[in-house]
């Protein structure tokens, strides 16, 4: 009897059919650490829940601190966003030199948080919370100073600012943010720092309405898996712990995912449980992922349940009228005549339903929903 391989809702350590993400950070990871050079646009990577989206900029963390990167992790919404990131940066440089901790400390006290937050290492929060802020490009520049001298510290090669929920950070914190980026590009060429983000698809929007600077931000969305990184997903876990798929077993496994990541872990998870988590030597066969999908079923019920109550009315009749369409692909032109309105009026769901990542573009003029069985839920609630 093994444990399971597979990690549906949590951080996965690898992360299947994002090779053309990882190769790009990569590259920049080498621009920082082999040029010295400051990677001037600020990365995004953006998708709907279930993607992966934090375990690949785990991932990239990672990566970062094998090359000697100080790799600083906050998530977004937790407090004020230069506030948290000062923070993690006086945890993370608590080990330095005397000299260099010394200096960063001194650089660190002329930050100061607009928000009521405790003082930690040397920021201050000389500001109660709702109290009126002092403008943010003189903020930005104390900011700019506290990453410049985090890149030059002690024996590390560049610092990588990482960004979980990115779309949840306070305005100030964006603003601060894109400003001292600016900054840098036009003055700091030569310091080895970057930042990657990772949120909802809305990311975008929340962020340009922050920052007049928002051109500095590179946003790229994550698609989902192809049929032969859902495979690898599910065949390589298991082939290390010398257990195969069944070829019949894998391809139901692959038909329920449908390319969404979590339910690839979902169901191969499901289906490890339902083969009596199996020892070396065995195999997964398609009566255990027939009974993987019955036992995955109350984790889906949950997760559409949720997104149902979430949603307002008009968000539900814009949902419902998608599924009564179908499972697959609808025209935004099919949704408006099944709803009697005219396809103009339905912008403010659909953009709302986008942003929340309950449904995403298939193709021009054309939605689905995000996560594969939503459409049948929704015909079931409606129907009862």
């Amino acid at each position: 009897m093994q444990p399971s391989p597979y990690t549906p809702g949590v951080i996965a350590p690898e992360v299947p059919g994002r090779t053309r993400q990882l190769a790009d950070f990569e590259e920049r990871l080498s621009y920082l650490v082999d040029l010295r050079r400051l990677d001037g646009r600020i990365h995004v990577d953006h998708a709907p829940r279930g993607f992966g989206k934090t375990s690949l900029l785990r991932n990239y963390q990672r990566r970062a601190r094998n090359r000697g990167v100080l790799a600083v992790w906050v998530t977004a919404g937790e407090g004020h966003l230069i506030g948290q990131i000062a923070a993690e940066l006086a945890r993370e440089t608590a080990a330095w030199s005397e000299t260099a901790r010394r200096k960063f400390g001194a650089t660190l006290d002329s930050l100061t948080v607009r928000v009521g937050v405790p003082a930690v290492a040397g920021v201050e929060a000389t500001v109660r919370p709702g109290a009126h802020a002092p403008a943010v490009p003189s903020m930005s520049r104390e900011f700019e100073s506290v990453i410049r001298v985090a890149a030059a510290g002690d024996k590390h090669t560049a610092v990588v600012l990482l960004i979980d929920e990115i779309q949840a950070a306070d305005p100030d914190g964006l603003r601060t943010l894109a400003y001292a980026w600016q900054h840098l590009q036009s003055e700091g060429a030569d310091v080895p720092a970057a930042v990657f983000a990772a949120g909802l698809p809305n990311s975008a929007d929340v962020i340009s309405g922050a920052a007049t600077a928002s051109e500095r931000f590179a946003y790229r969305p994550l698609p989902a898996l192809q049929p032969q990184d859902e495979e690898l997903a599910l065949i390589v876990p298991a082939r290390l712990q010398g257990v195969e798929w069944r070829p019949e077993a894998l391809a139901l496994a692959l038909d329920t995912a449908r390319g969404y990541p979590y339910l690839v872990q979902l169901i191969g998870d499901a289906a490890w449980t339902a083969a009596g988590r199996p020892d070396p030597g065995a195999w997964i066969e398609l009566p255990h992922v027939l009974a993987g999908r019955e036992a995955m079923q109350d984790d889906m019920e949950a997760l559409f349940r949720a997104r149902w109550s979430n949603a307002t009315d008009m968000e539900r009749d814009f949902m419902t009228a998608m599924a009564q369409l179908g499972d697959g692909s609808v025209r935004r032109i099919d949704i408006a005549e099944r709803l009697g309105v005219t396809s103009a009026s339905l912008s403010v769901p659909r953009d709302r339903l986008l942003n929340r990542g309950f449904i995403q573009a298939s193709r021009r003029g054309a939605l689905e929903f995000t996560i594969p069985g939503f459409a049948d839920y929704i015909r079931i609630h409606d129907d009862n």
